[in-house]
């Protein structure tokens, strides 16, 4: 039976009330191990019980609490609901044949259902979408770390290296910065995007997983000057709330030294000539960001790089504040690079995002190639 779409979802409200609804109820065959727990927990329930019975004032109602909290950090909802009812049923029962204080009574009872409420929506949002326990936590993890695999950089052939530096703001564990890239199997033609995409943290993260992805398949799949065009496409069609993503791509040609440079609305690359001693803006052609309008031309810049020389792409995390023009964080930015000249590059992009105009209050990224 074909699997329903989101799109027939939002139409059939309906359908989207009976799929959230069977996502509340437990299903052995997926979690062989939540009705075991349950089980376990219910037990303990009635154990704590009878001990409260036996042996009068010797433990707390307050007991059946904790119950609650691992139920609903462990089951889906049919589940939790069982043990709940159960833990709280088993804490009503022995206020009364204990014949506790009655306020004590009142006041555990009355917390016990505000850590059942809390919990019962946490499970019920983790139902929603189809994880139970940590497995929402695992697959977050799964996630940043797909998004730090694709960020790795190759190693080029020898006289060339290029590094990169992603840094999220306040050193959130998802970035909305990401870099992806790909060498050619004759290591002769080297690619790499680096994107910011709205936003920060989760939110952030969740587009950037999704672009990031689809970057990584088209990168060297399609020609250099189409690409920023199809993932344009690919992003217009995602209609994001907050749909759009700046980006730089860097084409360049490990034989004769000719980059390419196309920009989505991204700060221009900055590169460095090492016969002169001076830097250069690649800013004459620019695009508008991803996925604010359909069907954009996106041209290049080009140059030539030799021995010596350098390109950096960097977000504008390390150029902007909000009392600042970009051309002011740029030309900052470039004072902040000329100790690579001196020092060498490598190690170059950690210490420019370190040293970043935004600090910690943005996420950052850099990427450095150079000419050895």
């Amino acid at each position: 039976m074909p699997s329903l779409s989101a799109r027939a979802l939002r139409r059939r409200p309906d359908l989207a009330a009976g799929r959230a609804w069977r996502a509340t109820m437990p299903r052995s065959s997926l979690t062989p191990t939540g009705h075991g727990t349950a089980v376990l927990l219910v037990l303990i329930a009635f154990l704590l019980l009878y001990t409260l019975v036996a042996t009068a004032d010797a433990l707390s109602g307050a007991v059946f609490l904790p119950l609650i909290a691992i139920s609903g950090v462990a089951h889906r909802p049919g589940d939790h609901a069982l043990v709940v009812l159960v833990s709280l049923g088993c804490l009503v029962a022995s206020s009364l044949l204990v014949g506790q204080d009655l306020s004590h009574a009142v006041s555990t009872v009355v917390a016990g259902v505000l850590i059942a409420t809390v919990t019962m929506w946490r499970s019920l949002a983790r139902a929603r979408v189809g994880v139970q326990g940590r497995a929402g936590e695992h697959v977050l993890d799964q996630l940043r770390v797909g998004l730090e695999r694709r960020a790795e950089l190759p190693e080029l052939r020898p006289g060339w290296s290029v590094e990169g530096c992603i840094s999220s703001a306040f050193d959130h564990p998802f970035s909305g910065d990401f870099i992806v890239s790909h060498l050619d199997d004759d290591a002769a033609r080297f690619e790499t995007v680096l994107v910011d995409v709205s936003g920060r943290g989760v939110r952030a993260a969740s587009r950037a997983v999704q672009l990031s992805g689809a970057l990584d398949a088209l990168i060297g799949a399609v020609p250099p000057e189409e690409l920023l065009s199809v993932a344009n496409d690919f992003v217009v069609r995602q209609n994001w709330d907050e749909g759009f993503a700046t980006a730089i791509h860097l084409a360049v040609d490990l034989d004769t030294g000719e980059l390419r440079v196309w920009r989505a609305g991204h700060p221009p690359a900055a590169v460095f000539h090492g016969g002169s001693g001076s830097w250069s803006v690649l800013e004459k052609s620019i695009g508008p960001a991803l996925g604010l309008v359909p069907a954009p031309v996106y041209r290049c810049d080009e140059a030539v790089i030799g021995h010596r020389d350098a390109v950096i792409l960097y977000s504008d995390g390390l150029v902007e504040q909000h009392d600042r023009v970009l051309d002011e964080g740029i030309d900052r930015l470039l004072g902040k690079a000329e100790f690579l000249v001196t020092a060498g590059f490598s190690g170059g992009a950690e210490r420019l995002c370190a040293q970043a105009t935004s600090g910690n209050a943005d996420d950052r990224s850099v990427v450095v190639l150079w000419a050895d």
